[in-house]
């Protein structure tokens, strides 16, 4: 039997329906996060609803290329995963950590404050299963929504590649606003650009998945371990 390449405008088209999937929802989902935020006791219920939503766009995506577009999954990045992607991902996240320390004290000395007390409260009170859940969670679902696809399909649309990387760039720091403050979303755009670059470099989401995961993971395993220890604030 023989499958027919989808055409160009359906091509387009499925394109099109993936960035708003990649994109817009994500933006659309994000701008009610802010406002009051859930008790400790809620917050459990709530972080796992909006991993599952995460988990549902991510998905879609992934069926958007199968499906309509007809390309594999390496067409987004998501290669067959290897020791040495994950060996890239481990000094990339070093990487990733270095860059949000530096620009969190170039923002504070320039005196705009980074408070996230509360909202780093809630996410360290949560079980350490959710936590490990969440790290690997966001290092999966944001890789796919925000690197892997809007690069590759941006850059093909526009024919343009720094439109590709800087679109996503932006989409990602923008998103992290309502929940973490604008001061994060600067901080997370920075991360979102040095990602970005790695994944130009290394074309392998993979490495990006386990940079991400680890850094997410190492940030809450340092604020429960100071919490225990009584040497934060939280």
């Amino acid at each position: 039997m023989i499958v027919l390449a989808p055409s160009r405008r359906s091509r387009n088209a499925a394109a099109l329906t993936g960035l708003s999937i990649a994109l817009v929802l994500p933006a659309i989902l994000s701008a009610g996060a802010g406002g009051n935020l859930p008790g400790r006791i809620q917050a459990a219920s709530e972080i796992a609803i909006n991993e599952a939503v995460v988990w549902a766009l991510a998905l879609a995506i992934m069926t958007v290329v199968i499906v309509w577009e007809r390309r594999p999954l390496s067409s987004i990045g998501l290669v067959r995963p290897s020791w040495t992607a994950f060996l890239y991902g481990g000094g990339v996240m070093a990487g990733l950590l270095i860059l949000a320390l530096g620009a969190a004290t170039l923002i504070q000395s320039a005196g705009f404050p980074v408070d996230n007390d509360t909202q780093a409260r809630l996410v360290i009170g949560l079980p350490i299963w959710l936590q490990i859940f969440v790290a690997i969670s966001a290092g999966v679902t944001e890789e796919i929504l925000f690197r892997g696809y809007p690069i590759e399909r941006i850059t093909e649309l526009t024919g343009n590649r720094w439109v590709g990387a800087i679109v996503p760039i932006i989409a990602f720091g923008a998103v992290h606003a309502p929940f973490w403050g604008v001061a994060h979303a600067v901080v997370a755009g920075l991360q979102g650009m040095l990602l970005t670059i790695v994944y130009l470099w290394r074309r392998n989401l993979w490495t990006n998945i386990t940079a991400h995961a680890l850094l997410d993971g190492f940030v809450f395993v340092v604020l429960d371990v100071a919490t225990s220890h009584g040497t934060t604030n939280l």
